[in-house]
């Protein structure tokens, strides 16, 4: 049975994947590639996000969960999403030095907090929700 914390892992992977081709394509100035991959990936970034932040974070903090944590994640969603805005303008414009710079920031800011969420928040919740795990994955999939 898949826990919470192993299903948005994967998904994290799953954006890793799609990020890495993105960056890939425009930093070899293929720009028609860039946008399709960076169109991907930017959409499976506000997936990620609606997952956590319309079904997994409020049904945690309505258990009672810890909203601290969640209220950082919130925090960082919010930076991501800003990073996300420059790096489409950055593709509209075909500026590879200012996309490499910023997928290098966001690389950074994603990857800790990926951190956080899979080491600390993920496996809280897969302990407090876990009567509601088969429903909470099926809400998120549905997303």
């Amino acid at each position: 049975m898949t826990t919470i914390a192993e299903f948005m892992a994967n998904d994290h992977q799953a954006c890793d994947v799609k990020f890495a081709d993105a960056e890939m394509a425009a930093l070899s100035d293929d720009w028609s590639k860039a946008e399709t991959s960076f169109n991907t990936f930017r959409d499976s970034m506000a997936r990620h996000f609606r997952m956590e932040e319309d079904v997994l974070f409020p049904t945690l903090k309505s258990a009672g969960g810890p909203s601290g944590p969640v209220h950082i994640m919130l925090m960082e969603h919010a930076q991501i999403k800003e990073l996300l805005k420059q790096m489409g303008a950055a593709v509209e414009r075909k500026d590879a030095q200012e996309y490499g710079g910023l997928a290098e920031t966001l690389l950074m800011v994603m990857q800790q907090h990926n951190h956080k969420e899979e080491n600390i928040l993920y496996p809280i919740t897969d302990q407090i929700l876990a009567a509601q795990r088969e429903a909470l994955l099926g809400q998120m999939q549905a997303v």
